[in-house]
This record gives structure tokens, C-alpha cells and sequence, in this order.
């Protein structure tokens, strides 16, 4: 039921063989895999089938899950990644919107042309270079902002105390970044 109208909200009455595949690609930290699976985890009680895609860095377990279809994605992130401090972070999210977009495109390939198809690509919001891909394969994505409210608002603020002089640390070519994201484009 949607509780802002009060609206009976249809799900797919449709037979496992035969179940509407919708793919989702979490970003490889715990606080973005964690709420997609919780969010693969409602829609496969609605009547959808899950297949996750991810990297082999920091991947789900298949056996907490064996409900969902899980898919590495080939040849991205496949070692461990330093993830601790801006720098890394920022580089990390360079590196798999850079270095994954083939591999990614590679294999939504694969599952578009399989029998069940993909009805639509949920993706993280750090993800945002996916787009493009959705894009050139005709395929819905809808992104699914797994961060706090606080988390977007200290990103829409970046510009604004980096201009007050609070990130001299922070070099020009990670701010620019930060920039091309689409997570605090529209706020510059």
C-alpha cells in the first residue's frame, strides 16, 4: 500500500520461471551493500527475481542470500582496495566509474540476452558514470541513495567551505572530482 495515498500498489503475479528480473549493482562498501540487499530483499517479496551485481572486492555472500542471483563483475576491484581517507575513497570511486564501465556494460549484455531479460538496473548513487550505459542498452535505472541525509548535505556543502578555505588540503584534481559527480554538480 502506498502510505501517501492509500493506493493498493500491484506487485507481479508471476511464476519463478517466469518472474520480472530486475539487477541490482551495490557500491562495494558495507553501508551502500548492506540497504541494496535490504532493498533486493522487499522486492524479491514482491514477486521479483534479484540478480546482483558486484564487484569481487568486498562482494556479498551468496549463502546469506540464496534467493538472489549473484554476478561478479570481471576483472574490477578484484584485489583489496584502500578505502580509508578521502584521497582513497575519492580514487575508488574514480577507478570503478572508469575502469568498470565496460566490464559493467559487459555483463548487462549478458543478461539482456537471456530469456529473462532485465526489466530495470537499480545502481548506488556512486555509481553515477552507469548512467550512460543505461542508457545506450535502453535500460530503466533507477538509483538508490543509500547515504544519510547528512551524508548529502555535507556534499552539496563541499563547494561552498572549500570557497571559505576549510579543504586546503584537498587538491584541485580530486575537487574537480567531486565535481564531475553528479552528487554536487547540480550544487555548484
Amino acid at each position: 500500500m502506498d502510505i501517501t495515498t492509500g493506493a493498493t500498489i500491484p506487485t507481479p503475479s508471476l511464476t519463478t520461471s517466469s518472474r520480472c528480473r530486475l539487477v541490482l549493482l551495490p557500491y562495494p562498501l558495507q553501508g551502500h551493500i548492506n540497504p541494496m540487499l535490504q532493498l533486493a530483499s522487499i522486492l524479491h517479496s514482491k514477486g521479483f527475481s534479484i540478480t546482483i551485481l558486484h564487484t569481487c572486492f568486498n562482494a556479498p555472500d551468496p549463502t546469506n542470500h540464496p534467493h538472489f542471483n549473484f554476478m561478479p563483475i570481471p576483472g574490477v576491484a578484484e584485489e583489496n582496495l584502500p578505502v580509508s581517507g578521502t584521497d582513497n575513497l575519492i580514487r575508488l570511486m574514480r577507478y570503478l566509474n572508469d575502469e568498470g564501465l565496460g566490464p559493467i556494460q559487459g555483463c548487462l549484455e549478458q543478461l539482456l540476452s537471456e530469456d529473462a531479460g532485465v526489466a530495470s538496473l537499480i545502481t548506488d548513487a556512486q555509481w553515477f558514470a552507469v548512467q550512460t550505459i543505461a542508457d545506450g542498452l535502453e535500460l530503466p535505472r533507477i538509483v538508490n541513495w543509500t547515504t544519510s541525509v547528512s551524508a548529502f548535505l555535507s556534499f552539496s556543502a563541499v563547494p561552498l567551505l572549500r570557497q571559505m578555505g576549510y579543504f586546503r588540503g584537498l587538491s584541485d584534481g580530486i575537487y574537480n572530482s567531486l565535481k564531475q559527480s553528479y552528487l554536487i554538480k547540480s550544487h555548484l
